[in-house]
C-alpha cells in the first residue's frame, strides 16, 4: 500500500487553556482514518482528556512540490495540493 503525507490539525477545546489553540502534524498513512488514528494515538491522547480535537485532516497529493506546507495549505504561494479534505471530528471546535 502507498502511504501518503496528511496534515491533521486540531483544535483545543477549552477556550480559558492557556497552551496552544492550534496544533498541527504531518504524518504518513494510507489513509484519513490511519492518519487520524496515528496522531490520535501517539499525540493527542497524552495530553488531557478531550483537550484537543482533530478537527481536519488534508491529504498532500503526490506532484505537489511545497516543501513545508503550514496551517491553512499554504507555503511560498503554493497551495497545500489538497486532494482529499475532511472533518473527522463529531462536531466542529467552536472558535
Amino acid at each position: 500500500m502507498t502511504k501518503h503525507e496528511y496534515q491533521v490539525v486540531a483544535r483545543c477545546t477549552d477556550p480559558s487553556h492557556p497552551g496552544a489553540t492550534t496544533l498541527i502534524y504531518t504524518t504518513h498513512a494510507v489513509s484519513i482514518q490511519e492518519a487520524t488514528a496515528k496522531v490520535q494515538k501517539l499525540r493527542i491522547d497524552k495530553m488531557a482528556p478531550g483537550l484537543y480535537r482533530i478537527t481536519q485532516v488534508t491529504e498532500r497529493e503526490p506532484e505537489c512540490t511545497c516543501a513545508a506546507p503550514g496551517f491553512g495549505g499554504k507555503c511560498a504561494g503554493e497551495p497545500w495540493c489538497a486532494k482529499v479534505e475532511g472533518v473527522v471530528a463529531a462536531s466542529p471546535v467552536p472558535d
